[in-house]
């Protein structure tokens, strides 16, 4: 088992930065980026500062962008060793409000504030037909549907165990972004991203953990063509720096490394097709890789810009591509009230 993203999801990361470093001969500008702001929403993951993914770009001096998300998310996981047992059967739902304000003209600032809910939701059987149609593995699918239960044993002593519905305010996250080069004639932006994670949610409902974290990435975009159509590429890397929380603070680890690509096609003048990779490392010291392992995640799906106002609606679907800590199967709904961010 490696505590680290997988090596597809590497290999996915430097062929886009490879794009981005090669000249392009015709610029296209207007190529908004288009990616999903997904975290890895595993119940014992989605309680650390991992910053949603964001693009290169920023809001443009003295504007304001406020956008709303909703991610439901479907776990049914297990996992065991000689002194380890997990389990992991539920839906969680996240509705988050977003802010960001250009302050300064090297300064964009942000908030994200979440409502998070854990139930034993409604998508189980829905999904086991979704796998059966595309032949995917229903292994991991036991016990009855719409079940909740989120359950860690060491040494056969119960760590954590969460079997009722529970919601409220999850882990508040103030950001901040420096622009070091905005998109231009050459169509490259370059920025760095950092986030600090307060803690706000209620840790003995895996609504929060009890602690702060603080997270710094490099973000890189590009603008291109493709079959005379607008096209964005991206690329990110970071450090997540752990707090010592409350949720099985025996095994968390310290740091975790997390990374990813995007690119988004621009079919037509209000449509985009959109295909993002997001890899991390791993957050707790078990042996257990649904919990201890590096997780790695694909998000496919699209936005659509309406028409009088730039607003933009996004959609996406979220699969685990490797046998790991991330979920199972999500949807992502979101709201931006700029088309470019």
């Amino acid at each position: 088992m490696s505590p680290y993203p997988s090596r597809h999801a590497w290999f996915a990361t430097l062929v886009v930065c490879g794009c981005l470093s090669f000249p392009d001969t015709a610029h296209a500008d207007n190529a908004a980026a288009a990616e999903f702001t997904l975290r890895n929403h595993n119940p014992f993951l989605q309680i650390f500062g991992l910053p949603p993914l964001q693009s290169a770009s920023v809001v443009p001096a003295g504007e304001t962008n406020f956008g709303v998300s909703l991610d439901l998310a479907n776990n049914a996981d297990f996992g065991a060793t000689e002194i380890e047992n997990l389990f992991i059967d539920g839906e969680s739902y996240f509705l988050q409000m977003t802010l960001r304000r250009r302050v300064k003209s090297w300064l964009e600032l942000g908030v994200d504030v979440p409502l998070v809910s854990h139930s034993g939701g409604f998508m189980d059987s829905a999904i086991i037909n979704w796998h059966d149609t595309f032949g995917m593995s229903n292994t991991k699918r036991r016990g009855p549907d719409d079940e909740l239960l989120f359950l860690y044993q060491r040494d056969e002593a119960t760590l954590y165990e969460l079997s009722s519905t529970a919601s409220g305010l999850g882990d508040v996250q103030m950001t901040a972004a420096i622009p070091i080069k905005e998109a231009a004639a050459d169509g490259y932006a370059l920025t760095v991203r950092t986030s600090l994670k307060l803690p706000t949610g209620d840790d003995r409902e895996l609504l929060g953990r009890g602690a702060a974290d603080l997270a710094a990435g490099l973000y890189m975009s590009r603008s291109a063509t493709f079959f005379h159509r607008p096209l964005s590429l991206s690329a990110f890397g970071g450090l997540l720096l752990l707090g010592d929380g409350d949720v099985l603070p025996e095994l968390q680890e310290s740091a975790v490394p997390f990374g990813g690509v995007v690119g988004s096609w621009q079919v037509a003048e209000r449509f985009a097709i959109t295909t993002q990779l997001q890899a991390q490392g791993a957050y707790y010291a078990s042996d257990i890789e649904e919990l201890g392992g590096g997780t790695t995640q694909l998000g496919v799906g699209f936005r659509y810009r309406l028409q009088k106002n730039g607003r933009c609606l996004k959609f996406a679907v979220v699969e685990d591509i490797t046998a790991d800590a991330t979920t199972d199967f999500a949807l992502h709904f979101s709201f931006n009230s700029r088309c470019d961010r």
